[in-house]
Formats: structure tokens, C-alpha cells, sequence
């Protein structure tokens, strides 16, 4: 295994998600399994995407809003379960087209209408649909997050707000998938140790993409983020066509 080559990745993937909100997994799992067995990739991730969603929860804590959390909350415990029973009786290869097309489709009407000043916030129960595709997605894929950034894009929310409430939602969805690992022997001796290794990469990479966060301004924040699900949009529909 190439550990500079991992604690690239994983610095890369941290930062990301510390400039923009999200996107930890999207890019670590876009690279990883590049360099390293999937199966070893996919517990690591979710680890590391627990700790760095925790390091950004913290860091934004004082704009926490637990009735902002709450319907996207409810709906994410009860979508991971049912994504770790879907993911034996599915096919990925349309689920993740659906999926990519939906994202690139929506940033591309959000890039060229909705960024106006006055769109409407879309009413709170969305947030129940969003935690659920989040959760399904999240515990089938390991992919959860896009359906609760364009939630967050719909409310309006300011780059505080969205960031403390997608990073405890990221957090929990990730408990519930180490889990899973665990209960599977997916938590190896190996994995473990690698692990630890790189956990100061983590650090680093959060804090760095912290001093970008705290330099970019609304309207570049929103953009920051739409721009990461369309390029998801395209990694989903990229994987779904080559899926055999």
C-alpha cells in the first residue's frame, strides 16, 4: 500500500469538506479504492468521516439550531437501516444514474435561476425526505450526503447554519455505518492501524480547509457547494454506466 498516496487522498478529502461543508466521502471514496482495497477503503472512510464531521461540529457549534435539525435527523435514523437492507436486493448501477442525473440537473437550474435574491425556502418537511434518501443512500452507499446539501441549498440556509447542521447529520449517519463495519469484521487489525496512522492528516486537512471557510462569503459558499454535487452528479452517472 502507498500510505502517502492514502494520506494525500485523505488530506485532500478533509479539506474539502472543512472549506465547503461536505464532500469528505465523495472525493476520499472517488480516489481511494484507487490505491487501496475497497473493502479496506470503505470502513476507513467512514471513520474519518466521522471524525471530521465531529471536528467541524465543534468548530461550528455556537450556530447549532436543533429545530433546524430535527426533520432531517428523523429521517436519516430511519433511511440508514433500510439502505443496509436495500443494498443486498438493489442495483446500484440505477439507483446511482437516478441519482446523478437528479444532481446534475438541479445544480444546473440552481446555478442558472435560483442563486437570485427572494427564492422561497421550501417548508420543513422536505427535510423529513431528504434524511430519508440520506440515510437509505448513506447506509446502501456510503454516498448520503447530496440529498441533505440540496436540502440545505432549498432553505436558504447561511454557510454557518448549513455547515453545523449537515456535519452532525454526517456524523451520526457515520456511527451507524461503523457499526455495520464492525458487525461485519470490516474493522480489521490493518484498517485499524492505518487508521491511526493518518489521523493527524485529518487534522491538518480540516484546519486548512477551515482557513478557507472563514474567507469565502455567501454567494461563493452556496456556489462552492453546488458545484461539488454536480461534479458527484457526473461521478454517479459515470459509475453507473461502467457498474457491470
Amino acid at each position: 500500500m502507498n500510505e502517502l498516496a492514502v494520506a494525500a487522498i485523505v488530506l485532500l478529502a478533509a479539506f474539502t469538506q472543512g472549506a465547503i461543508g461536505f464532500g469528505f466521502g465523495l472525493v476520499a471514496m472517488g480516489i481511494l479504492p484507487l490505491v487501496v482495497d475497497e473493502l479496506v477503503a470503505i470502513p476507513m472512510v467512514a471513520v474519518y468521516s466521522l471524525l471530521v464531521a465531529g471536528m467541524i461540529a465543534w468548530r461550528e457549534r455556537h450556530f447549532l439550531s436543533w429545530r433546524r435539525l430535527a426533520p432531517p435527523l428523523v429521517g436519516v435514523l430511519l433511511g440508514v437501516p433500510v439502505g443496509l437492507l436495500f443494498l443486498a436486493q438493489a442495483d446500484p448501477k440505477y439507483i446511482r444514474l437516478a441519482l446523478g442525473v437528479f444532481l446534475v440537473l438541479y445544480c444546473l437550474w440552481s446555478l442558472l435561476v435560483s442563486l437570485r435574491a427572494g427564492q422561497r425556502a421550501v417548508e420543513d418537511g422536505w427535510g423529513y425526505v431528504a434524511g430519508l434518501a440520506s440515510g437509505v443512500l448513506g447506509g446502501a452507499f456510503n454516498t448520503g450526503g447530496p440529498p441533505l446539501v440540496v436540502y440545505a441549498t432549498l432553505k436558504n440556509w447561511d454557510k454557518d447554519a448549513a455547515t453545523s447542521t449537515l456535519q452532525v447529520l454526517f456524523a451520526i449517519t457515520s456511527v451507524i455505518a461503523i457499526g455495520g463495519h464492525i458487525a461485519a469484521d470490516r474493522m480489521t487489525e490493518d484498517v485499524v492501524r492505518i487508521i491511526l496512522i493518518l489521523l493527524p492528516v485529518v487534522g491538518l486537512g480540516v484546519w486548512l480547509g477551515g482557513r478557507v471557510y472563514n474567507r469565502i462569503d455567501q454567494a461563493t459558499f452556496r456556489k462552492g457547494m453546488l458545484a461539488l454535487l454536480f461534479v458527484a452528479g457526473l461521478v454517479f452517472i459515470n459509475k453507473s454506466l461502467h457498474l457491470v
